[in-house]
Parts: structure tokens; C-alpha cells; sequence
């Protein structure tokens, strides 16, 4: 019996063995990984143009530094709950069209264009600041008629102008036969970042 009560005694008057070095490498290993996946979602630029583009025309482009080449207004439609910016020929012709969505409540005013390098990008044709809804494109810039602020063509990074952080919006669409398809429940989402 006094084997059994030393026993106990020893439980309570013993250095308990600590885990705060196993509980630091844990910490450790999970802020790490936390770092490592912010790094990997932010790098994943959402206006990169290899994310968004479904469709290419198959060689690059370049426009005029002289020439500004405004939108073309084309109509859009809904068909099976697809959203048909317009079609693959109509941009391979015009470079940059615009269009919108009106339905649900719902009123976005869309873009497309052929990239530098070759691919179609669709976006929402709003410069949020400052509610422009129209822009046109010269020397491999895109430019709001509204204020002036210009965007690389290609990354749609800002190059100088009061709204460079909010470019349009690009969207990820689909390329089903000759037509550009976003599904309407993604514009029917959609709402402006500022």
C-alpha cells in the first residue's frame, strides 16, 4: 500500500513534463503554411490574362500608339442561363466591343478585347471610382473616357490616373463554339468593389 501511495505522491511532486517546445513547432509550422498560401493566392493575380482568357486569336497584337480604337456597341443575350458577350468573329473583326447585361434587376456594362498577346479578355466595363463606363484603346493601354486613368492592355495593372487600383473587372468566361459565355449567376453576383 505504501508503494502504491509513494506513486501518487511522486505525480504531484514531480517537474511535469512540458510541451511548450512541441506546442512552438506546431505554431510554427502552421504560421508558415499560412504565409505559404497567402503568397500562392496573391501571386495568383485575378486580372491575369492567362487565368481569364478561354479564347485566342492565335498571334499577338499591338496597337497604335497614334490611333485610339474606341468600343464597338454590340448587343448581348441570355440563352439557357448563359450570358453571350458576343462571339469570337465579332472580336477577331472589331478588337473591342461593347455590350451589357440587363436582366434580373440587374444593369453591367461589359467589355471585350484581344490582348497583346493574342488572347480575348471579357470584363466589366465600369471604372468604379469614378463610374466611367466607356474606354477605348491606344499604344497596348486601355484608357477611361471618363477619367483619363490608363491600365496595361495585357496584366490591366495601373500605369497613372486616380483609379489605377480598380481596373474593369475581369471575368471568367467560357468560348462554347463561336460564342464568349458567362453563366448569368455570375453577373447576377456581381457587385462593385468600392
Amino acid at each position: 500500500m505504501e508503494t502504491n501511495h509513494t506513486e501518487k505522491n511522486k505525480k504531484f511532486t514531480q517537474p511535469q513534463e512540458s510541451n511548450t517546445a512541441l506546442y512552438g513547432i506546431a505554431g510554427l509550422v502552421a504560421v508558415i503554411i499560412l504565409i505559404g498560401s497567402y503568397f500562392l493566392f496573391v501571386n495568383n493575380d485575378s486580372t491575369s490574362s492567362t487565368v481569364k482568357g478561354a479564347a485566342d486569336i492565335g498571334q499577338a497584337m499591338n496597337y497604335s500608339p497614334n490611333n485610339k480604337l474606341q468600343q464597338l456597341i454590340v448587343e448581348s443575350k441570355v440563352e439557357g442561363e448563359k450570358v453571350i458577350v458576343s462571339t469570337l468573329s465579332v472580336i477577331k473583326e472589331k478588337k473591342f466591343i461593347w455590350t451589357e447585361y440587363n436582366e434580373n434587376g440587374k444593369r453591367i456594362p461589359l467589355t471585350a478585347f484581344i490582348q497583346p498577346d493574342g488572347k480575348v479578355m471579357v470584363a466589366v466595363s465600369f471604372c468604379e471610382p469614378c463610374n466611367g463606363e466607356t474606354f477605348h484603346i491606344i499604344d497596348n493601354k486601355l484608357v477611361c473616357n471618363s477619367c483619363g486613368t490608363t491600365w496595361d492592355l495585357q496584366t490591366l495593372n495601373g500605369l497613372s490616373g486616380g483609379c489605377q487600383a480598380y481596373p474593369p473587372e475581369a471575368l471568367t468566361y467560357s468560348l462554347n463554339g463561336d460564342n464568349l459565355e458567362i453563366p448569368q449567376t455570375v453577373l447576377d453576383a456581381w457587385v462593385p468593389r468600392v
